[in-house]
């Protein structure tokens, strides 16, 4: 696990919030940060994904979903009772949300967020971690099947190192033909090659952007495309992320 932390004050992560028919975790992530956006600036929201073994419930893509607030909450508490509120108005029928709130130094290093990349964990497994960092998990419907999921969330993203973000400054509504600056003015700090070489000149095919969160920074991935564009990737090269096709 890095020792590099995303650049939030707050990470609110959350999981299990669809079911098999209809929606996406990354939906309902987006609808909280927007209501977020009220009080606190928000940095984006990045997916994150789990393991998909035997003995694990999931609805389809085994992924949960972390919203980066750039300021302190001063009621933890009553934060959460909030957002617990509207998990339960935006949630489907069948889900089962779990929801964490952790300030990144609590959680980085943490190795669950990592270990549920690679086996089964338990509900038991998360609740001693929780209680260990001393962050806040909760089930604001019925039972704790996504906990797990919202702490493992919570663990990548204040690493700042996994996943993608489905949501970042005007990254999102981008299309067409753009200069590497003007995506770069719209949310990102770097556009590398998959090389990991840096891109500074040149115009990116600009549709459906998901950058990697690597290095505690926003990140677009591009390999050379057709007509001398460069050709965005989803997330980074080999990230695990990139095993999910949905981003809600």
């Amino acid at each position: 696990m890095s020792d590099t932390r995303t650049k939030a004050q707050l990470v609110v992560a959350i999981d299990d919030t669809d079911n098999p028919e209809q929606g996406g975790t990354g939906r309902v992530a987006r609808e909280i940060a927007q209501r977020l956006r009220a009080r606190f600036p928000i940095w984006g929201v990045t997916r994150h994904q789990f393991a998909v073994l035997p003995g694990i419930p999931y609805t389809r893509n085994n992924s949960g979903n972390a919203i980066h607030v750039l300021a302190e909450a001063p009621d933890l508490g009553a934060l959460t009772d909030e957002i617990g509120g509207w998990l339960r108005e935006l949630c489907l029928p069948g889900s089962d949300p779990g929801l964490c709130i952790a300030r990144p130094g609590a959680l980085v290093g943490n190795g669950f967020g990592a270990a549920a990349q690679t086996r089964v964990l338990t509900k038991d497994e998360a609740r001693a971690v929780a209680q260990t960092a001393g962050v806040i998990l909760r089930n604001p419907c019925a039972t704790d099947d996504g906990i797990i999921g919202a702490l493992a969330g919570a663990c990548l993203a204040c690493g700042g190192n996994d996943g993608r973000f489905v949501e970042i400054g005007e990254m999102r509504p981008l299309s067409g033909r753009l200069t590497v600056s003007e995506v770069l003015a719209a949310g990102g700090d770097e556009v590398r090659s998959v090389e990991e070489r840096p891109i500074t000149e040149g115009v990116i095919a600009a549709d459906r952007l998901r950058p990697a969160l690597r290095g505690g920074k926003c990140v677009l991935y591009c390999r050379p495309g057709d007509d001398g564009l460069w050709a965005p990737i989803m997330g980074a090269p080999g990230d695990r992320s990139k095993e999910g096709r949905t981003d809600g």
